[in-house]
């Protein structure tokens, strides 16, 4: 009966690990974006970059921007890009409040350059991508 255990085991252990091995492939064939946004000629210290596909039934991806720079995967094709940058900014409520102390992220970008904007680009690109954006 031992022997039986052990085979048990020994398949589950195999069936699992190719089963993880075949986790690696992305079915959306994703590729790997990265670039920079400026702000009046200052790195975005925090915001995002969004490409949105014109092809409702496809996903958007966004990625976050930290001190101006973005990294990470998107799906292939023209997309629509959307940038958006933000501050914190403390809640102005009372002492007392529960959420005293709390604060948010508020939009600096002008919508042209988000929930307007015009700009297309094609993933991949033959290199890094840079954004210029300004406050007004």
């Amino acid at each position: 009966m031992r022997t039986v255990s052990t085979q048990v085991i020994v398949v589950v252990l195999f069936s699992c690990s190719l089963f993880l091995c075949g986790c690696d492939s992305d079915p959306l064939a994703r590729v790997v974006v990265e670039g920079t946004v400026n702000l009046d000629g200052v790195p975005l210290a925090n915001g995002d970059v969004t490409f949105v596909p014109d092809d409702p039934s496809v996903q958007a991806d966004n990625l976050k921007v930290i001190d101006g720079v973005f990294k990470g995967p998107v799906i292939p094709g023209a997309k629509r890009v959307e940038i958006r940058g933000y501050e914190e900014v403390a809640a102005n409520l009372p002492a007392d409040s529960p959420e005293a102390g709390a604060s948010f992220k508020k939009q600096i970008l002008p919508a042209k350059f988000h929930s307007q904007s015009d700009l297309m680009e094609t993933i991949p690109s033959p290199g890094p991508l840079s954004y210029t954006v300004s406050s007004d």
